[in-house]
């Protein structure tokens, strides 16, 4: 099970204050069957969040993130630009490069691209978001039982 965290819900996630719906993706990420895929510029943006990188240091021991290669993704990203409407085409990269089809993030406009069709596919993109309620909703949690692998591919420069 992979997701992608969006650098605008990192507090939710890893703050102090954390919501319902923070902490129970959380508790999926750290005690969970989940993994969360990073790279590129959005590794660089949830790293500023010291109790983010404190996590993943340990996190990538145990397996429970998948570091893509910042060239790997920013090649994807390059590609996938102009198709994008959010400002967040290296997200939609990640996820391409990664194969995640979750993504947790409070950005209408993100929403939208990674439910396109035309970037995300097969499966096609689903979002964990807490813009309408905080809660850990039933819905939410099948999200987290219900979410793809990250993808097996090998590239050459991926670093796990």
């Amino acid at each position: 099970m992979c997701a992608i965290l969006d650098a605008n819900v990192v507090a939710e996630v890893f703050g102090t204050n954390r919501p319902p719906a923070g902490k129970g993706f959380f508790d999926w990420l750290d005690k969970g069957d989940g993994r969360l895929a990073v790279g590129g510029k959005l590794l660089e943006e949830l790293d500023k969040s010291a109790s983010f990188k404190r996590w993943r240091v340990n996190a990538v021991r145990y397996g429970r993130v998948r570091r893509v290669d910042k060239d790997v993704v920013n090649s994807k990203t390059k590609e996938i630009e102009g198709a994008c409407k959010s400002d967040d085409p290296h997200v939609i990269a990640l996820a391409q490069v990664s194969g995640s089809r979750l993504l947790y993030s409070n950005d209408l406009a993100l929403h939208k691209d990674f439910t396109d069709l035309s970037l995300i596919k097969k499966p096609p993109g689903k979002v964990y978001s807490t813009l309408r309620t905080s809660k850990f909703t039933r819905a939410r949690r099948d999200l987290l039982v219900q979410a793809p692998s990250c993808s097996r591919r090998k590239h050459k420069k991926e670093r796990r």
